[in-house]
């Protein structure tokens, strides 16, 4: 029990973890006759991002976490539960529960069931006194991290019709491998609006039904400040979802979930090779091919910063093709497997040789 309670001191400490027990009053009570002049009143309409940071409290992001990672491979949805203070342009997530949906490797799909459920468990909140309002919905990506595709913005987009509404995405699988929450919370701009900077979703390895979508919606949605948070009426819940969780975590193995990890996105990377090998045999598509050459050719004569200008559209067309993108996605899984020999050489120094985790003679 002592290593359960020492392990959630770290998880705390790595996760940033923060103590609101001053605004715990503020954070239960709930005013139904504010809440309806807030949505009157309604700030963010007139102001594409006027929520700038989510709250999400360890009893909520317990039961995501353990939902995401009880999905496997496949993408699990819920909603989320909690207030809205306009005045610190914040969402305060409290509770959240699951949602039946039919899931893929790629996506989720909620259906009429999963409406219908909906409907029935706020029905039911309201009868035993807990009057949360529906403030966001989650779902995971498990092994892609975190960003919203273009099914996802559509859904967003759709719930934020109800304002007010976040998305958030985790990815439980680098969750496993870093001991640090992989959780990512998103708003869409509305459609008339055209942003200056993109998602600031970090590249990452992806399933081929994906490679396509990342960054391409990039523009309709920006990121929220993410802050974990307790209080003391809180703590007891927590504790009892987080031995569920620590004991799940003692049974998985960091080292082999990141070999997984790693053999997943290696099959993804090699597909992605044979899928460009067409492409890339045509004309054109390589750096330094005849249509960089042509390029270069038809430029009219200039210098100093016309010359740099056009520098750095030849290298941004460079970054775009499909082998550099492939390469800087093969250069960052080996950044990531040398990190994780790194840590086994560390481990062995400290506590002696281990035992290798996979079979002698393979």
């Amino acid at each position: 029990m002592a290593s359960a309670e020492t392990a959630r001191r770290t998880f705390e400490v790595l996760n940033d973890v923060i103590s609101l027990d001053d605004e715990a009053r503020e954070i239960y009570e709930y005013d139904p006759q504010a809440y309806q002049d807030m949505l009157r009143h309604a700030p963010w309409r007139s102001d594409a991002t006027f929520f700038r940071r989510v709250r999400i409290s360890v009893v909520a992001l317990m039961k995501m976490v353990l939902h995401a990672r009880a999905g496997g491979n496949l993408e699990v949805m819920g909603l989320m539960q909690g207030a809205v203070r306009p005045e610190s342009h914040s969402f305060y997530i409290m509770d959240a529960f699951a949602l039946p949906v039919h899931g893929t490797e790629t996506r989720v799909n909620a259906q009429n069931e999963a409406y219908e459920y909906m409907v029935s468990y706020m029905e039911g909140c309201n009868r035993v006194s807990l009057p949360q309002n529906a403030v966001g919905w989650y779902h995971s990506h498990p092994g892609y991290r975190c960003w919203l595709s273009g099914i996802d913005v559509q859904t967003q987009e759709t719930n934020q019709q109800q304002d007010p509404f976040v998305a958030v995405v985790i990815d439980p699988r680098h969750t496993m491998t870093m001991g640090r929450v992989d959780i990512g919370a998103f708003r869409t701009y509305p459609r008339d609006y055209r942003a200056e900077h993109g998602s600031n979703a970090e590249r990452t390895s992806l399933p081929a039904g994906k490679v396509a979508d990342y960054g391409a919606h990039a523009d309709k949605y920006y990121a929220l400040d993410v802050q974990l948070f307790t209080t003391k009426a809180m703590r007891p819940v927590f504790e009892l979802l987080w031995n569920e969780y620590w004991a799940s975590t003692l049974e998985t193995s960091p080292s082999l979930l990141q070999r997984s990890l790693d053999v997943q996105q290696t099959a993804m990377l090699v597909e992605r090779l044979r899928a460009s090998a067409a492409g890339i045999a045509g004309a054109g598509m390589l750096p330094g091919s005849s249509q960089f050459a042509h390029t270069a050719r038809n430029a009219p004569s200039a210098q100093g910063s016309e010359v740099e200008q056009l520098v750095e559209k030849l290298q941004r067309r460079r970054l775009k093709q499909p082998l550099a993108q492939i390469a800087q996605d093969a250069d960052q899984q080996a950044a990531n497997a040398r990190h994780e020999c790194l840590r086994e050489v560390v481990k062995s120094a400290l506590f002696g040789t281990a035992k290798p985790a996979w079979p002698q003679g393979t």
